[in-house]
């Protein structure tokens, strides 16, 4: 599972591209995507704050029963699914954020076409759950991720700002 995200379509950042002077949109793009890949104060690397939100509200009765005909647990969609999870977490004492960064820390910037477009991307089956436009998990949802593209939303003015900081240091740097 992957998530791919180019940018397309943000008429703030499509018209700052168009201004920036001949021969420095590669250095403009490079700046913008690895201001929205971020570091852990922003972007897409910033872990979104953590809040519990449990199955049953995310997901609610699936309308599942056990064998004997007794309703399964709301946010369960099987007998045998809740069997796997109680059979999962029978033992467990602490059932705090088990956060490890890897899928945020996973984000990156590849450039195509000799740098003059970026993909963002994340390789980890968390990235895919966690931050996908249409295969986020409800539950994820609800705990607090946000998608990629409220991410961009929140950044890319950020964005535009570290393009024409490092576009004026590359032409500062051909006078």
């Amino acid at each position: 599972m992957k998530v791919r995200f180019s940018i397309r379509g943000v008429e703030a950042v499509q018209a700052f591209l168009r201004s920036v002077p001949y021969g420095a949109t590669k250095v403009a793009l490079a700046a913008f995507s690895e201001y929205i890949v971020g570091n852990k104060s922003h972007g897409l690397r910033h872990p979104d704050p953590y809040k519990y939100a449990s199955r049953a509200k995310a997901y609610g009765y699936t309308g599942a029963k056990f064998e004997n005909g007794a309703r399964v647990p709301a946010g369960y969609f099987s007998a045998k699914q809740f069997r796997y999870v109680a059979a999962i977490t029978h033992g467990f004492k602490d059932r705090g954020s088990k956060r490890t960064g890897e899928s945020t820390d996973a984000w990156q910037a590849v450039p195509r076409n000799d740098g003059y477009r970026y993909t963002l991307t994340n390789n980890t089956p968390g990235g895919y759950w966690t931050r996908d436009e249409t295969r986020q998990a409800r539950q994820l949802g609800n705990v607090g991720w946000r998608k990629v593209s409220d991410v961009l939303a929140d950044n890319y003015l950020g964005g535009i700002r570290a393009a024409i900081a490092a576009v004026n240091a590359y032409l500062k740097s051909k006078k």
